[in-house]
């Protein structure tokens, strides 16, 4: 008979994984059988896991190293952008230190069609509690152009009949200067989609680089029915809203979660650390500080 993940115990799932990590090798549809019949669970709500772009420190040169820190730290785990070649070896690291694959950034042009290979990276990420976060790029249409709608639509559908109801789910990334650039838009899409498993991102550096329109409360309750994950980070508004680390900024970021809360939302949390500079272990031991403390404050 079937047994869902909750049934698994943790050595059974680790066994799972890693069982898909060697015998799923890329361009081959092969699955663990726990993995292929698990349906999509989610990471517990208010889960906070690092980008992997705050792990570029030189305390960190190695993938077990950098997992071995985000446990140290107490991370749920990490995201990696797209590389089908080093995938199995995070994978196999994080799964070592009991640590989460939290996302798989990709940044496709949504005038081209979706890389193949992605479809092997889905199937090593089969049962786990992962994301496929997609950022369209363009140079044929501005950003937020519905006129790219239908092209987009399809290529989310057709990585949605690869992700299957075992997961990942999807989510669009928002970001300055892509063609998906605000949240609404990942809003948009996924109306289109029809399909529960496509959602957005709301990335706070994102959203607060490109000038909005209206209040944020009511972004919020728009995108809340869509909502796969937020992130979040330090921002230096003295210095052109400069990413630096949760304890560093002077942005009101626990007010800013606390309209989310309030809102409904109940998912993960992800930590954006681009252009951190110096040790990875300097400034992501000051940003979980600081969670812990704003955690607290929304009495999460």
């Amino acid at each position: 008979t079937q047994r869902s993940f909750d049934s698994l115990t943790r050595r059974q799932w680790l066994g799972a994984s890693l069982a898909t990590v060697a015998g799923a090798t890329l361009g081959s549809p092969a699955l663990s059988a726990a993995a292929a019949k698990t349906k999509f669970r989610d990471l517990p709500p208010w889960t906070l896991y690092a980008f992997d772009n705050g792990l570029n420190g030189p305390d960190v040169p190695t993938i077990n190293s950098k997992a071995a820190l985000l446990k140290k730290l107490g991370y749920a785990g990490m995201t990696d952008h797209f590389n089908a070649n080093r995938l199995p070896q995070v994978l196999e690291a994080l799964d070592q230190h009991g640590l989460e694959f939290a996302s798989l950034y990709y940044t496709p042009k949504v005038e081209e069609d979706i890389d193949p290979k992605l479809r092997d990276a889905i199937t090593l990420l089969k049962g786990r509690r992962a994301r496929i976060e997609i950022g369209f790029t363009s140079k044929q249409f501005k950003p937020s152009d519905p006129a790219a709608d239908a092209r987009a639509v399809d290529s989310l559908k057709r990585v949605a009949d690869w992700c299957a109801d075992t997961g990942p789910v999807i989510s669009i990334y928002p970001h300055r200067g892509f063609w998906t650039e605000r949240t609404e838009d990942g809003v948009r899409l996924a109306q289109k989609t029809g399909l529960k498993s496509i959602g957005t991102n709301l990335n706070l550096v994102h959203w607060k680089w490109v000038p909005q329109t209206r209040p944020f409360a009511a972004l919020v309750a728009e995108a809340l029915p869509h909502l796969k994950l937020v992130t979040i980070n330090g921002l230096d508004t003295q210095n052109k809203d400069a990413i630096v680390s949760l304890a560093d900024g002077d942005f009101d970021v626990a007010g800013w979660l606390a309209t989310i809360k309030q809102a409904g939302y109940n998912g993960p949390i992800g930590l954006q650390c681009y252009s951190i500079k110096g040790p990875s272990a300097a400034h992501l031991s000051r940003s979980m500080e600081k969670w812990r403390e704003i955690r607290k404050q929304l009495a999460l």
